[in-house]
């Protein structure tokens, strides 16, 4: 997307050509005063786009200059200091850049005296914002497949990966094997995670690399007493050839239309072998998080 906005520099008058902001990457690091006990895998992250406001002292209200794809360069029509840059990571929610949203568990980067000269490049370069602070957030499950008890051990199913060549980060992954005759594999946690808040905000983050589809939901009762249900929120397809892949997956929307946001939930994964191929799926770095 590229958005071209009329604007004046307090100083100069009115702009007639544009000036250009540049960002390359977004990453994410830890917050020292959070200090968050996990390994690597839990700043694994894919902001593939960034929402950019803009603030000049003396205008009555901030200019959204539009949400762009990373890496990209912005056309401003303005000139000289701009006193305040708000850059929100988007993701593609679900995968699908249809639904690209500002995630909200990152927090918005705020840049402060960005010079702008027309006909010229401000490179921002490679930025680095974090997760918003523990007070506002909370992990109430996380599997990263490194030494330890799996919280996926139901029949055995996914088993522990250690291959150098295979492993996402750290020192291992999960894995299910899919044999030619499995029309299809189911496997969740096992334990029910216990939310409480129904107003909360529910996402998963994984990564994964599978040669098959599979789906993501949940298996638990929408009320106390309840029988459990199967409701799948959506299905990822298999891309083998790109290797590792990461995934924002708005749980929350599932758990508030099927299953009334009861207070325990239980994340369930089914794999689809319709071709009767097999074929493998590895996940890592999965992590349950509201606010």
């Amino acid at each position: 997307m590229v958005a071209l906005l009329v604007g004046c520099d307090r100083f100069k008058g009115k702009v007639t050509a544009p000036s250009f902001l540049k960002i390359n990457a977004i990453t994410i690091e830890d917050d020292p005063n959070d200090s968050w006990s996990y390994d690597d895998g839990f700043f694994t992250s894919l902001v593939d786009a960034v929402n950019v406001v803009i603030f000049v002292e003396g205008d009555t209200a901030e200019t959204n200059l539009g949400t762009f794809q990373l890496p990209c360069e912005i056309p401003v029509l303005r000139n000289g200091n701009i006193d305040r840059v708000l850059i929100n990571p988007v993701v593609k929610q679900d995968g699908i850049a249809g639904k690209r949203i500002y995630y909200p568990f990152y927090e918005p980067i705020t840049l402060t005296n960005v010079v702008l000269n027309t006909d010229e490049t401000t490179d921002l370069g490679n930025l680095v914002t974090r997760f918003i602070p523990k007070s506002q957030m909370k992990v109430l499950w996380s599997e990263f497949f490194e030494p330890g008890p799996s919280e996926f051990s139901v029949d055995s199913v996914v088993v522990a990966c250690n291959a150098s060549d295979t492993v996402c980060s750290g020192y291992g992954c999960g894995a299910v094997y899919v044999l030619p005759e499995q029309e299809s594999v189911s496997f969740g946690t096992d334990t029910t995670i216990f939310i409480g808040d129904p107003t909360a905000i529910v996402y998963v983050e994984m990564e994964y690399w599978s040669d098959l589809d599979f789906s993501i939901g949940l298996n638990n009762p929408s009320y106390a007493g309840g029988s459990n249900k199967i409701k799948s929120h959506m299905t990822i397809y298999g891309k083998p050839e790109k290797g590792w892949q990461k995934i924002y997956v708005n749980l929350g929307a599932l758990w508030s239309k099927e299953y009334r946001n009861y207070e325990y939930i239980r994340p369930f994964f089914t794999i689809r072998n319709g071709k009767k191929q097999g074929g493998n799926l590895y996940i890592d770095n999965i992590k349950l998080i509201i606010m």
